[in-house]
């Protein structure tokens, strides 16, 4: 799924207001696992490449450098062509044991869900007085993921609906005129809206399949496809092509078809969270004194784990209780005489969140382990009005400055294209 968003937010500390661009190392964020080398640059891309060859990536690379602007993430598990072993039961780690049980690896998501993000700029960081060439390299991945029966059960029941396809006779004789046609099947994107394009082809096909079915057959040589479709519209009382319509044709099969899409799409290994997750991410990240690849170097290193226990109550509601460590050993500091100085420090918290259908409410506390004795506590709500957009607003106390309250109210809307839940 690829997404454009643009955020929003607007900060109530004296009635600020702020474009999500950059962000301080000292500040905490749940989603900072999703892309270690930018958190470590202090930047939010507003764009990240994807490239989906080495070649591309390459290129993409060589004219970054040349640009100082590199703001890029690959999953080696897409990057490399491997098209002939991939599946969707592959690449979910679904498996069956020897005693024939449904079970999911594991560890499947070091694998699959390994991701490697590098950044590349030029920076002001707080306290420099100009700006320095710096480079980050981040990884992330999913060590542990673990489901259990019931949600194995949703996962399996989802795969074999897929499998078993459409059960109606007609619509399954109709499928195989659309797969000897060479046509896409509808799936989850299509299902929402049906193109111009291919809502002819799908009719033609119709119709097609009715000519065939009542044309008149050769005694010697009988249809075998146009006797079983007269069989079929039989058992329906449909005894001559004037009963019976293109239109009709389509949209039992359309119906059919993308309810069947619907049920996969909530109910597979994607939409069921695990019971328990535990992600984790590294991000290292150099800075260039004399803005010179040859001089001294600044260094800046993080980890992050997070682990995501997942109470489920419904098909779509959860409560995730969530246990969160990172920890930062940061050199990029300055003093008032030019000299770089290190400090570290470790974030150690957890978070309640209800996931509901629409609406999520959340309370997250951390507490910073330098001695300065700092937390955050804070408060979250967001509600989807729809499928592009979301209203969040927050409130609490942020741990980067002392008595800082914090209010944010925020709007982020997006285009989606292909398949998307709220709860992803």
């Amino acid at each position: 799924m690829t997404r454009i968003k643009y955020t929003l937010v607007f900060c109530f500390c004296g009635l600020l207001l702020a474009a999500q661009e950059q962000a301080s190392i000292n500040s905490f964020n749940f989603e900072s696992t999703s892309n270690p080398a930018f958190s470590l640059l202090e930047e939010t891309p507003t764009q990240i490449n994807t490239p989906d060859n080495i070649r591309a990536l390459g290129v993409y690379l060589s004219n970054g450098f040349s640009n100082n602007n590199i703001a890029v993430e690959v999953n080696p598990y897409w990057l490399v062509d491997l098209k002939r072993q991939r599946s969707y039961e592959r690449f979910r780690g679904i498996k069956t044991n020897k005693k024939g049980e449904f079970y999911i690896d594991p560890f499947i998501g070091i694998k699959t869900n390994t991701s490697i993000s590098m950044g590349y700029l030029d920076k002001k960081f707080e306290g420099f007085d100009d700006e320095k060439k710096v480079a980050a390299l981040g990884l992330r991945t999913t060590l542990l993921q673990f489901y259990n029966s019931n949600r194995l059960q949703k996962i399996q029941g989802s795969i074999k609906k897929i499998e078993e396809g459409v059960q109606k006779p007609l619509n399954q004789l109709f499928e195989e005129f659309l797969i000897a046609s060479d046509l896409n099947l509808p799936a989850s994107g299509s299902c929402e809206s049906i193109d111009e394009s291919y809502s002819e082809k799908i009719h033609e096909e119709a119709d097609a399949m009715l000519d065939r079915i009542f044309e008149e057959q050769d005694p010697d040589d009988p249809d075998e496809i146009a006797e079983k479709g007269m069989q079929i519209l039989l058992a329906m009382n449909v005894s001559k092509k004037e009963d019976i319509t293109k239109e009709f044709v389509v949209a039992e099969y359309l119906e059919e078809r993308c309810n069947l899409i619907e049920y996969f799409v909530a109910n597979n290994a994607k939409a069921v969270k695990p019971i328990f997750r535990l992600d984790a991410a590294l991000g290292y990240s150099i800075l260039f004194k004399e803005n010179e690849f040859n001089a001294s170097t600044a260094n800046r290193f993080g980890s992050w784990f997070t682990a995501d226990f997942a109470v489920k109550f419904n098909d779509q509601d959860y409560l995730h209780i969530y246990g969160i460590s990172r920890y930062i050993d940061n050199g990029f500091n300055i003093n008032s005489e030019g000299m770089y100085f290190e400090e570290d420090f470790w974030d150690v918290g957890g978070k309640l969140e209800f996931e509901l259908k629409k609406i999520k409410f959340s309370y997250e506390y951390l507490r910073r382990t330098n001695g300065d004795n700092k937390f955050r506590s804070v408060g979250n709500i967001t509600y989807q009005l729809n499928k592009k957009i979301n209203i969040t607003g927050g409130f609490g106390k942020d741990f980067q400055v002392e008595d800082n309250l914090v209010t944010i109210l925020g709007i982020n809307w997006g285009l989606d294209i292909g398949e998307g839940l709220f709860s992803n």
